[in-house]
């Protein structure tokens, strides 16, 4: 009775370990053309800290991470536009969804907004703005007039 005891506890063990190890997400950072495949990547205040396979721990500026898959989120660098015009830089974006060929990025930032002459200031708060692009290049800003008819396309709930 012992021993069956102990096989059943064993087995359990067992299936719980590896129930554990399917958990684990596969992280990477791409970065001047090179990926680099990672079990941990820190997130610092200007650069991310990769903990590689073999040990060692490598450090890339933001300016230079093209894109990362970080805790199931999957960040990209894009250009970034305004009102339907290019701003000249670019920016990370999350990825949301794919549709047909179009891919659906959130994009926040913290800013000030308004005019403090007509007494319309805001203080820096966080802002949102939803992106859609195709093979990489602008295709569609998400705005009000648009949402209704956009976000439903790629499964989003508008309410």
């Amino acid at each position: 009775m012992k021993k069956l005891f102990a096989l059943l506890l064993l087995v359990m063990f067992a299936f719980v370990m590896e129930a554990g190890a399917g958990n684990e997400t596969l992280n990477y950072v791409k970065s001047g053309g090179k990926t680099y495949f990672c079990e941990k990547v820190r997130l610092g205040l200007f650069c991310a800290n990769i903990a590689l396979e073999d040990g060692n721990t490598l450090k890339i500026p933001y300016s230079k991470v093209d894109a990362y898959f970080c805790k199931g989120n999957l960040f990209e660098r894009l250009p970034l536009m305004r009102e339907g015009e290019p701003t000249g830089c670019k920016a990370m974006m999350k990825y949301v969804t794919t549709r047909n060929g179009l891919r659906l990025y959130k994009y926040c930032e913290y800013a000030e907004c308004g005019d403090l002459l007509d007494n319309t200031y805001k203080k820096a708060h966080l802002q949102t703005a939803y992106f859609v692009y195709k093979d990489g290049e602008f295709y569609l800003e998400v705005d009000e007039r648009n949402a209704p008819t956009v976000l439903p396309f790629f499964g989003i709930d508008v309410i």
